[in-house]
């Protein structure tokens, strides 16, 4: 079978795990929202999970959770074992809008947590024109946000974060702004620096052909409030490529029956929900 649902060995390392997560919003003084209700899932390390469900579920406070921008009701984050209670520079986070300071120009951009770190302008200046170059967006160097394409600009942002060389990454939609042939590009490019890399990697889609395409495996949350209804792992063959495994068969037969399961979840929250949490 294709689609292995499976009980982690106690030999495998976790890089990060999420035990009994539930959070609610206060829409005002007398009501409050269930977003989360005892998400439990663990993270292998240099694993690329992809987290799927209806919009509006919270798949994006749950990575604000994890990231620790959002303090969650109950429950526990672990990093390496050990309870996740500040910031850290071991995440890395790209976000869905862009994160480059207009006032900066592409090198400076990419070097910023490094300057931030204290890493000194002759070594931050180096290792930001590498990764540049290795981008692909060598010779804009000195060009500001506005003059560079939504897909220069979201490279820009992978490689700042790449930068300061986290020990995870985040990512929520980061491509779902762009239009679908700048996303099959970028899709290519993060498959490339995970095989390169093998950062642990956790990224948030509402599309499903990209979270198959990319992923090791696919965690698929409830309608609100949410907890983790499916696993799937991901078995097909590395390296990859998104222009390609998309007509694979077997790719196909994946999409079909993680869809089955998600169109219960979207039939749920009915198409007049637009809130984003």
């Amino acid at each position: 079978m294709f689609i292995l649902i499976m009980l982690a060995s106690t030999n495998e390392k976790y890089k990060f795990s999420l035990n009994n997560i539930s959070h609610s919003f206060n829409a005002s003084q007398v009501e409050s929202i269930e977003v989360l209700r005892n998400i439990n899932f663990n993270v292998y390390e240099h694993e690329f999970l992809a987290l799927i469900g209806p919009s509006g579920c919270g798949k994006s406070t749950l990575l604000n959770i994890m990231s620790r921008l959002i303090t969650p009701n109950y429950g526990e984050v672990l990093l390496d074992g050990r309870p996740l209670r500040y910031i850290t520079t071991k995440i890395g986070y790209v976000s869905q809008a862009d994160s480059l300071l207009p006032w900066r120009n592409l090198i400076d951009n990419v070097a910023i947590g490094l300057e931030i770190k204290g890493v000194g302008k002759r070594e931050r200046r180096k290792k930001a024109k590498e990764l540049i170059a290795r981008a692909g967006l060598e010779g804009f160097e000195k060009s500001y946000p506005n003059e560079l394409s939504g897909g220069m600009r979201k490279r820009a942002d992978i490689i700042k974060v790449l930068a300061i060389d986290p020990e995870i990454i985040f990512m929520d939609e980061p491509f779902s702004a762009l239009d679908v042939f700048t996303r099959q590009m970028l899709q290519d490019y993060i498959l490339d620096i995970w095989q390169e890399i093998h950062k642990t990697i956790i990224f948030i889609t509402h599309d499903l052909t990209e979270a198959i395409t990319l992923a090791d495996r696919i965690l698929l949350m409830t309608a609100r409030p949410a907890t983790i209804k499916s696993e799937y792992n991901i078995n097909l063959p590395r390296p990859r490529s998104s222009f390609d495994i998309m007509f694979e068969p077997q790719f196909i037969e994946i999409h079909k029956t993680i869809w089955n399961d998600l169109k219960e979840e979207i039939a749920i929250t009915g198409e007049g929900d637009n809130q984003n949490f």
